[in-house]
Order: C-alpha cells, then structure tokens, then sequence
C-alpha cells in the first residue's frame, strides 16, 4: 500500500531523515520504533504533505505523493493523528469529529462514520456536547483518533498515540488500534512504548539518528540486542 523510497527530510539543511526506505502492506500495523529526535515523527508529518522530502520518493497506492499537498493526500485516504493530539478545545466533541470529515462528502457515509467512532470509544457519544478541551488526557487521545477516522481513511497513522497516559490508558489505545485494523485500516504507528507497539504490530522498524538500522517482525524485533539493549533495558 505505502513504499517510502530513500527520503532524506531536513530542517534548516540539518538532515532529520537519511535515505529511510520502508514500506507498509494493505491489512498490517507497522511500527517504526526509536529514540526521540530519532526523526520518527519527522517521517510522519512528511508521509502527510506537511512536509517534503529533498530526496527520495514516496508512493500510495501506486501513487507517487510526496510533492502533492496535504489536503489531497487527506483526500487519497491517509490519515494523520498528530502527537499531542492537536484537538480543537473550544469546540465540542462532536464539532472536532465533524471537522474531521471535511472531506467526506456523503451525509450517509459521515453518519456511518460517527457511529464507527461512537462504537470504538463510547465514552465520546456521551460527551458529544461537551468542549473537547474539558475531556481527560485518554479522552482527548480517543477523540483525536476518532477525529482522525471520520475520512474514513485507508491508512491511518498514529505519532505517539500514548504520550502522556497511564498504563491503563495506553492499553485501552492500543487495543482500539487493533479494532480498527481489524474493521480493515492499515497502520502505521509511531510509540514510545517500544513493547507494547511491537507486541501489537505485524512488522517494525528501528528508526536511529534519522536512518532504518533495522527490521522485522514484532516478535523478531523483541528479541533483537539492539531493541532488548537499547530500548527495553535488558
């Protein structure tokens, strides 16, 4: 479904990604693992059209993107959910879902939509009216993945879904991911919580200072020196 080809993504001329090559199947979840500043979320926001590569090349679908704007990649079917979750606080929840559906056109897909997410996280069917900006940390987390699934998008993209939660939270997420990937959107996600995102992902990728040192399955990865070493401190 996605191939990144040898991008290489700068800030100011500072390389941020190096010659990063990866790809992600229709059905899987894959994730990309790293230290911060390991560029990982450079990776994503480029893969959205919010940034361009100077190199390399990117292809959705057998599309290539990576000089197409934002708002038509949105369009393509490729979803962002950004780090930090980036919600809209003085509006409510159901507001910040319907915003999240600017693109989908057919009042009946829409409605299809909103009850998907009201499914998923039933706890923002009982807070549509409520100002986003009151919810909870793990409510605001659902309600930017729910935002982020009123495209109905084919690929949706999560950058540090858990950032900031309890465990408790950060499970409730990550099984959510898997419902969604299960009802048939692929994904891709970046976390910092190395274990969980391995346990649950078909494939990965070790992201260091801007390049790929590594891949394979989930569970491959787990029993990696390098992830057990450097990342799960074993």
């Amino acid at each position: 479904m996605l191939q990144v080809k040898n991008i290489t993504v700068a800030y100011d001329d500072v390389p941020a990604v190096v010659e990063a090559s990866f790809d992600v199947g229709k059905g899987e979840i894959v994730a990309i693992i790293g230290a911060n500043g390991a560029g990982k979320s450079t990776i994503l926001r480029t893969l959205s059209g919010i940034l361009r590569p100077v190199a390399g090349e990117i292809w959705f679908e057998g599309q290539r993107i990576d000089r197409l704007p934002a708002n038509q990649i949105v369009h393509l079917g490729i979803s962002l959910v950004p780090e930090g979750r980036r919600i809209f606080g003085r509006l409510s929840v159901l507001d910040n879902l319907i915003l999240g559906a600017y693109t989908n056109r057919d009042p009946g897909a829409r409605r299809e939509a909103l009850e998907f997410v009201f499914s998923l996280f039933p706890v923002l069917r009982e807070r549509a009216s409520q100002r986003a900006g009151t919810l909870s940390g793990g409510e605001q987390q659902m309600l930017a993945i729910g935002r982020a699934l009123m495209s109905r998008p084919r690929l949706l993209m999560l950058d540090e879904p858990s950032l900031g939660l309890m465990p408790k939270l950060t499970a409730r997420i990550l099984q959510a991911i898997q419902e969604i990937n299960r009802e048939g959107v692929t994904v891709l996600l970046v976390e910092q919580r190395v274990r969980e995102a391995l346990e649950i992902a078909h494939r990965g990728y070790v992201l260091q200072t801007g390049r790929i040192v590594a891949t394979g399955t989930g569970s491959e990865l787990l029993q990696t020196d390098l992830v057990r070493k450097a990342y799960l401190g074993l």
